[in-house]
């Protein structure tokens, strides 16, 4: 796979998400993980969900999934959005699907586009347009795109009925051995896949903290809004003494679980950073537009900006390391202010 073919899919995809995660007018979001989800009820809400696996056997408004398994049995009246190792759509998509897994089966039909990432990718439904890249792809014979197709993988079979263009871009492994550049691209394209599960993790984990911890979501919101460049120096600060405190109880037998226990906290801090980091942005951004949403969607834009940021040439890294440190001053600010008002 080239790397402009590269480019192409995964500025397609981030198209994708940010037209469907901003656009679409959604009222509220219903949450779900554990390790066997079952929908077995219709739900006329966004559903965001990760876990091990999950089957859909109702309808669902819309779906966000991160995780192993993902069966749909059931239509889903707008978008579907799905990273995981197996997805398997046996009913409709009412507009759009987006979807990056180890085998994706695509047997249902599709109101709108078809964007697909993965090892194996089978479709089997109708679609508008669609674009896959992957080890193998098959667009079976009962399939018809009424647009356009765009393909790259290193063996694909097209006996679909395409009434526009089909671009295809065949990897011949017939070649002995691997050059320098096709390693590169497979690495680079290995590292963007990561980025792009990643980034639906932290989505996901950024909204079911924003639903279960709203008043403190606001603190830190409120602490990075009127301390920005004090959160920021904080993270710093807060991030070079807990390592030096972690070495120091390593010395010591009886400081070691406490060692441990610090450094739990503080990459679970840093983990946390980039999510509180992009619910500032998204404040900042509601500022200037002049215009309030809800916490959740205030978050998701916010998020969504400043994952862009991060795609940046030159650049970028300096935007995730500013966000790094940001967001965790900006949790060990607003974590000492508690501490210091409870008067302990």
């Amino acid at each position: 796979m080239t790397k402009p073919m590269i480019h192409k899919i995964m500025i397609l995809i981030a198209l994708i998400i940010t037209a469907g995660l901003i656009i679409s007018p959604v009222t509220a979001f219903d949450t779900r993980s554990g390790d066997n989800i079952v929908i077995n009820e219709p739900i006329d809400d966004d559903l965001v969900a990760s876990g091990g696996s999950m089957i859909v056997n109702a309808p669902v408004k819309s779906i966000t999934w991160a995780g192993g398994t993902l069966i749909i049995n059931e239509p889903v009246e707008k978008n579907l959005i799905a990273a995981g190792a197996t997805i398997q759509v046996n009913a409709p998509i009412g507009t759009d699907l987006l979807a990056c897994g180890g085998n994706i089966d695509i047997n249902g039909d599709v109101g709108g586009k078809v964007m697909a990432f993965g090892g194996s990718i089978t479709m089997s439904g109708n679609a508008e347009n669609i674009a896959a890249t992957g080890g193998t792809v098959v667009l079976g014979r009962n399939s018809v795109i009424s647009k356009d197709a765009i393909i790259s993988a290193s063996g694909y079979t097209t006996q679909a009925r395409i009434l526009g263009n089909l671009t295809v871009e065949e990897e011949h492994n017939g070649e002995s051995g691997f050059s320098m550049k096709e390693i590169g691209d497979m690495i680079e394209a290995f590292i963007t896949f990561a980025m792009i599960l990643c980034f639906f993790g932290f989505l996901i984990l950024g909204i079911i903290f924003v639903k279960l911890c709203p008043s403190f979501y606001t603190s830190l919101v409120k602490t990075g809004k009127e301390k920005t460049i004090i959160s920021f120096i904080a993270g710093i600060a807060g991030l070079i003494i807990g390592c030096v405190l972690c070495v120091i109880l390593l010395i010591t037998i009886i400081g070691i679980p406490f060692a441990f226990l610090l450094f739990l906290l503080i990459l679970l801090g840093l983990m946390l950073a980039n999510i509180l980091t992009g619910a500032l942005v998204g404040e900042w951004i509601q500022q200037l537009a002049k215009k309030e949403v809800s916490l959740i969607w205030g978050f998701v834009v916010g998020f969504i900006v400043l994952n862009a940021l991060f795609f940046i040439p030159y650049i970028g890294f300096i935007f995730w390391v500013v966000s790094v440190f940001l967001g965790f001053g900006m949790l060990v600010l607003t974590c000492y202010e508690a501490y210091a008002d409870s008067g302990l």
